[in-house]
Formats: structure tokens, C-alpha cells, sequence
């Protein structure tokens, strides 16, 4: 009987390890000040990870250490550890104190915690934190993933469009310049407006701001004096559904993937912590009566999307919206933001 248990916990012990080579190991969650460095932003640093494609980077060796992180601050060990290279992007117009807490590590994949303090509005992702993170030589990480938690909770003005942001697609590289109409309703704007935004304009959406140099995706602006109220039609959406609605709804008023995701990023977490949420997106007459659009060279297609919000408590009974699918050709400009109903 001794042979046979001891057989059994032998087979035990290498199912174990199997299983733990196929998987990885799995830890519980590990506060992070003492296995992480920051790392000084770098252009090059930025260049790496897009040539990469990826959001972070495994380093096993010198070689590699070498070659991606170049920092004094930490002199690696890697005869018993690894280190993950990672960035976190945010918006520096309502993102602050960028703060990764905690990680853990389950079936290959890390999963960080960031803390941060959120404030209204938004702009595009214009900046990079970068980290090194020390972790046991024998852990395996096929995939990283950010679970952002704001430390705060502010109370937005309910009169202020939130988050408009400017895409521009022009057909071919060139000057753009872009006009506000009611310049006299902005409280934000990233670039700063001065009169007009000039930049220069490539088809894939990049610009370059032509005062600073600087390279940017969109054109953001925050303004006072909106006012929308409950209307009789609209749509009426569970918190917890928001995320389907919105990529349904969305595609059809003929956003991207991407500008769509964006959109989601940024009003999920205000949508989803409540009960339900009347929603209404304003017709483009409404928009532009709001804040007219003035485009040199004129755009052939002009996508505004100005959704308004009111947390409900209770379902109430509105006639569904009906939203139509703009065109979408040639020199496309794009438009997003929001606006909470008082």
C-alpha cells in the first residue's frame, strides 16, 4: 500500500509540473512597488513597441535588455528572473497620477491594475508611461491586459459637450484647417485653438500639429452652453448592456472599429453604473446648429456623433429612435462626444 501511494503522489507531482509548463504558473495578486521601475519615456522607446506592434515586450537576457530598455537604474538579474517591458497610454486632459498597484498572473496571462484620477472630458491617448517588471523566471506571459480604476469620482457639468473629438481622412497628404464656430462655448482644446487648428493631414488619420511638430490622431475640444433634455423618442439601455448597444448603434452612424472603441473606452465606465440610461443621438442639424464645422479644403464627408445621456432609475417608455447611415467617402472627417441631460 506504501508503494502504491507513494506511485500515486509521484504521478501527482508530474501532472502538476505538466500542467504547470503548458499553463504557466498561476499567483495570486502581488502588490507591485517592489518588482517595478519606471522608465523614462523615450521616442525611441515608442518606436520600438509600434515597430513591435505589440503593448509589451519579454526580456530573458542581456541582449535584449540591451537593446529595448537601456536604463542604469536596474542592474537585471536574470539568473532568476524575467522582466515584461510594457507601456500604458493615456490622455493627459483628464487622466492623472497614472499609478500601476497590483498584478497578477493566471494562464500565461498578466493582468495589471492602474489606478489613476479621472477628471470631465477627454482627449486622444497622447502620451506613454513605461515600466519594467521583475517576475519569477518561471512564470510565463503570453498576453498583457490593463484593468483601469479610477480612484475618484468627479461630478461633471451637465451643460458641457464632453469629449468631442476630430478625426481627418483626407484622400491624399495635405494642409487641413479647422474651424469652430461658436469658439466663444470652449472651456478645453487639445491642441490649444488659436482661431483655427492647422496640421498636416495623412489618409490613415495621423496628423502633425503644424505649430508644434507634434503628431497627434484627433482634434479635441470641450464646450459650455449644450442643452438637451428627454425627448419622447430615443432609446432606453440597461447599464449593463451598454457595451452591445453601443457597438450596434455606432456602426450604423458609421463609425470605425476604432473611432467606435474609443468612444466605448471612454463612456462605458459613466454608462454602465447606472441602472439604465435614456439615450438619444442628435440629429447633425442639432450638432451643427451647436458648434458649427469649418473645413479648408471642404471635406466630401462630414460623420458627427453627439450622443446624450440621462441616468434612469427605472425603464421608462420612449418611441426608438431611428438612425440613418451616412455616406463615407472620399476626404471623410469624423466627429464624437457626449453630453449628460440635466
Amino acid at each position: 500500500m506504501m508503494k502504491i501511494g507513494k506511485i500515486i503522489a509521484v504521478i501527482i507531482i508530474f501532472l502538476l509540473i505538466i500542467g504547470l509548463t503548458i499553463y504557466g504558473f498561476s499567483i495570486n495578486n502581488t502588490e507591485i512597488s517592489k518588482d517595478i521601475t519606471y522608465v523614462k519615456h523615450t521616442t525611441r522607446m515608442q518606436d520600438e513597441f509600434d515597430k513591435l506592434g505589440e503593448k509589451y515586450i519579454v526580456i530573458n537576457d542581456m541582449e535584449d535588455f540591451n537593446k529595448y530598455v537601456k536604463t542604469k537604474k536596474i542592474k537585471p538579474d536574470f539568473s532568476n528572473y524575467k522582466y515584461v517591458y510594457f507601456q500604458i497610454g493615456f490622455d493627459t486632459c483628464s487622466e492623472d497620477n497614472i499609478n500601476p498597484t497590483s498584478y497578477v498572473i493566471k494562464n500565461r496571462e498578466l493582468k495589471i491594475t492602474v489606478k489613476y484620477e479621472r477628471s470631465c472630458g477627454l482627449c486622444p491617448i497622447s502620451d506613454y508611461q513605461y515600466y519594467l517588471l521583475k517576475i519569477d523566471k518561471d512564470q510565463y506571459v503570453n498576453d498583457v491586459v490593463f484593468d483601469y480604476k479610477a480612484i475618484n469620482d468627479p461630478h461633471c457639468d451637465p451643460n458641457v459637450a464632453y469629449k468631442p473629438i476630430i478625426y481627418l481622412y483626407p484622400t491624399n497628404e495635405e494642409n487641413v484647417t479647422v474651424k469652430l464656430g461658436n469658439s466663444n462655448y470652449l472651456t478645453h482644446t487639445y491642441p490649444k485653438y488659436n482661431n483655427s487648428w492647422n496640421v498636416y493631414a495623412y489618409p490613415d488619420g495621423k496628423l502633425i500639429d503644424n505649430n508644434t511638430g507634434r503628431e497627434l490622431y484627433g482634434l479635441y475640444w470641450e464646450g459650455n452652453n449644450h442643452y438637451s433634455k428627454v425627448t419622447d423618442e430615443g432609446f432606453v439601455v440597461k447599464g449593463e448592456d451598454t457595451s452591445k448597444f453601443l457597438e450596434d448603434k455606432l456602426s450604423i452612424l458609421g463609425l470605425t472599429e476604432r473611432e467606435a472603441d474609443e468612444f466605448i473606452i471612454y463612456w462605458l465606465p459613466i454608462l454602465e453604473e447606472n441602472n439604465y440610461n435614456y439615450i438619444r443621438f442628435e440629429t447633425i442639424d442639432e450638432i451643427n446648429s451647436y458648434m458649427p464645422l469649418d473645413i479648408n479644403p471642404k471635406p466630401d464627408s462630414v460623420i458627427r456623433v453627439l450622443m446624450d445621456y440621462k441616468p434612469l432609475n427605472k425603464k421608462i417608455n420612449v418611441k426608438e429612435q431611428v438612425l440613418e447611415t451616412p455616406e463615407r467617402n472620399g476626404f471623410t472627417v469624423v466627429e464624437w462626444g457626449g453630453s449628460l441631460i440635466k
